[in-house]
């Protein structure tokens, strides 16, 4: 292993549990524009353990939101409530506050509290039905995961999407197939149960490339996007690793309707 591998930041299982609960929420709501997290076989996975979620409140809180979340712009605004907490326990202290209430004191992402607040009654809602959710998830089968075969797999596909040496990679089940990137950490599933190491390291290689040419300039989200999986694949042609980055590619219309998991 070269000097320049060892420099690659670590990836770390969990370590998000409001986000995990957050995006636990959003894998049940049934739509399909691109920032859907909506995932069928997550949601299967979880009502053997939990029953359906058309049970508990869930299920209508997922109805409801459906409703109100079938644009990208305002389910990509709501989904930045995964940030705002840390812990569980400290979002739940303040749950009876609404968000236009929160001190910034309250949180521990104040700078998201604006663009929060402009979600009106969505976030709301999903706030709720996270508080409901929460205690439930420790019910779940968790995985663990030797995290360091996939360090290994990122250190490889790290010859595509260089910009992965200045993140963390955390992985969070409810994403499955999927990503987010934000700060200096990049979020993707937990490899198992079908999910490949490879699928999560791509996926975390293409975050990366967002990030990177987000930085870049002004260009809209979608624009970014788009050129992000043309660099991604360009690159990875230029290393050698072009049959690998098809095989990623191909699982992408599998993940809820979306082309891309970010």
């Amino acid at each position: 292993m070269s000097k320049g591998e060892r420099s690659l930041p670590p990836a770390t299982q969990g370590g998000r549990p409001w986000a995990e609960a957050v995006f636990h929420v959003l894998a049940h709501v049934p739509t399909r524009v691109a920032a859907s997290l909506w995932d069928q076989e997550y949601v299967r996975r979880c009502a053997e353990t939990l029953g359906s979620a058309a049970h508990r409140p869930l299920g209508e809180d997922a109805r409801v939101l459906a409703r109100l979340l079938d644009d990208h712009e305002v389910l990509a605004r709501v989904q930045l409530l995964a940030w705002l907490f840390v812990e569980v326990g400290r979002a739940r202290s303040v749950a009876l506050v609404d968000l236009a209430a929160l001190s910034p004191d309250a949180v521990d992402a104040p700078e998201l509290l604006p663009a929060l607040r402009r979600a009106g009654d969505a976030v709301e809602i999903l706030r709720c039905a996270v508080e409901l959710e929460a205690p439930l998830l420790a019910r779940l089968p968790r995985v663990k995961v030797d995290v360091e075969p996939v360090e290994v797999e990122l250190r490889r596909v790290r010859r595509a999407a260089p910009a992965l040496a200045r993140f963390t990679i955390r992985l969070l089940a409810p994403l499955r197939r999927r990503g987010r990137v934000r700060g200096d950490e990049i979020w993707v599933g937990v490899p198992g149960s079908g999910l490949t190491i490879e699928h999560v390291a791509w996926q975390a290689a293409h975050e990366a490339t967002v990030a990177e040419l987000s930085a870049l300039g002004d260009r809209s989200e979608r624009e970014v996007e788009h050129a992000a999986l043309d660099t991604l694949r360009d690159r990875a042609r230029a290393v050698g690793l072009e049959a690998e980055h098809a095989v990623w590619f191909s699982h992408l219309d599998h993940a809820g309707g979306r082309r891309s998991g970010t």
